[in-house]
């Protein structure tokens, strides 16, 4: 087998003789990785033999073929066997037999953690017989697993091999034929059948269709742990996002001490699951009520409402604070513009917000200083249906009143606890917040009053009888 070193893009797969900063194709930067590909000849010298039917029999169709109707749609089989149930919700009834996942996120986060946690998990579930359990360290040595393992209480009984390198770890799998193989980390395992660098295009895809094979052919659950790059994105090809089954990521949020997990890939289940963990001195443990978890506390006072957000199908409770005032290089009516500011949300979202708020309230908010600040949302998470609360925290801010003397009747003095979720149209209409049931049932269980005294319509009616 003869190689050769090409160069190919990691976004759109162009291939080049050598290494060049922006892909001609797609016109990524910097996307070119090393690869090897094989330019020898066929194992028999010379132009290839043409086969006939005399040389290799004739192959008729239907014996490599299969009728729809007579394939079993029996379900696949699953290992009910996590001992935790949110675990096996979230995973869809169970983990799959045969199934190759990938657990990705960024450094330092604690996927090394969650992945002897699931082992642990796995082991503690109700299975006859247990599973064989296998855990495949290519990063840390066994000294190091060992006292991690301790410190978060992992059966002793769970198998460990430390080893960078693949054929190895394969005559291990096709020999021992563990149930579930954690692999940590794809990014730092070699094959020496390729020459490239650990982590290069070439080694990662290779290994992952080999993982691939190996779970197919011998019902092993595979989960692959692997690194995110400083942009977001899943270190090596995006072929291997194509191989598995299942991409699972581990997202920090503001908070520095709590984590998502959620899929953004399930050929087995949903991706609406979404866990909320917290990271603790036994590990990352789930938050099995999260809807308050990332608020630190509550308060109340002018420009701090409060809303109802969806991320996934985890209900969660946000505190948006507004603060509206002049600026000090601006007077009214001389043309000056005020800042805008926002943390938590898109600048866009807010100077949207702004804009239907002065067209169909009449307010002048040109000349205001706008901050905005939303608190208690993972990372990166856009629920529309807070334009509402957000509205709600510019008015209170700017006419220096409470939420409670903008939204209630003179009949009624207060509103206890209020909590808004709405989306707004730009023909000045709110429009009710998608999942409105389980919005409104967590509303209630937390003790808050959901959209009080605003219903759906026209904006200026609903906000000013």
């Amino acid at each position: 087998m003869k190689l050769k070193t090409i160069y190919k893009c990691t976004n759109c797969q162009f291939e080049s003789p050598k290494w060049i900063g922006k892909c001609p194709q797609c016109s990524a930067w910097n996307s070119f990785a090393e690869d090897t590909i094989n330019i020898g000849k066929d194992l028999q010298e010379g132009n290839p033999k043409i086969l006939t039917n005399e040389t290799r029999g004739v192959l008729k169709p239907e014996s490599i073929t299969q009728v729809l109707e007579k394939i079993s749609t029996q379900k696949e089989k699953r290992l009910y066997n996590f001992s935790a149930e949110i675990l096996n919700h979230f995973f869809g009834k169970g983990l799959v037999a045969g199934s190759l996942t990938l657990l990705a996120g960024e450094p330092g986060l604690g996927k090394s953690t969650l992945s002897l946690q699931l082992l642990r998990a796995l082991y503690q579930g109700k299975n006859d017989p247990i599973p064989n359990l296998l855990y495949i360290t290519a990063e840390e040595s066994t000294f190091e697993l060992a006292r991690r393992s301790e410190r978060l209480k992992i059966p002793p009984q769970i198998n460990i091999l430390q080893s960078n390198n693949f054929e190895q770890i394969q005559q291990v799998l096709e020999t021992y034929k563990p149930s579930v193989v954690i692999v940590d980390s794809i990014q730092t395992m070699s094959s020496s059948q390729i020459s490239s660098n650990p982590g290069s295009v070439s080694q990662v895809s290779t290994i992952a269709s080999h993982l691939l094979a190996i779970s197919k052919a011998k019902n092993i659950s595979i989960i692959i742990v692997g690194h995110v790059t400083k942009d977001g994105q899943i270190a090596g090809p995006k072929t291997l996002e194509h191989l598995v089954d299942s991409v699972c990521m581990l997202e920090s949020t503001e908070s520095p001490q709590y984590r998502t997990l959620s899929f953004s890939k399930n050929r087995f289940g949903t991706t609406s699951q979404l866990l909320l963990l917290k990271m603790e001195e036994t590990g990352l443990n789930i938050i099995t009520d999260p809807s308050l978890a990332l608020l630190e506390n509550l308060e109340t006072g002018i420009g701090v409402v409060y809303g109802m957000s969806i991320d996934k199908d985890l209900p969660l409770v946000v505190e948006i604070q507004a603060l509206v005032g002049n600026p000090n290089f601006s007077e009214e009516g001389k043309g000056g513009f005020g800042r805008r500011e926002a943390l938590g949300v898109k600048t866009s979202k807010l100077n949207t917000i702004l804009a239907i708020a002065e067209k169909y309230l009449n307010i002048n908010l040109k000349n205001q200083d706008v901050y905005l600040q939303v608190t208690g949302l993972p990372k990166n998470t856009v629920d529309d249906s807070l334009d509402l609360p957000i509205l709600l925290a510019i008015l209170s801010s700017l006419k220096e009143k409470s939420i409670n003397q903008i939204v209630s009747k003179k009949s009624i003095k207060t509103v206890d606890k209020p909590i808004f979720s709405g989306r707004l149209t730009l023909s000045g209409k709110i429009r009710n917040a998608t999942q409105l049931d389980q919005r409104k049932n967590t509303s209630e269980k937390l003790g808050f009053q959901y959209n009080p005294m605003i219903k759906q319509g026209d904006l200026k009616d609903s906000l000013f009888k």
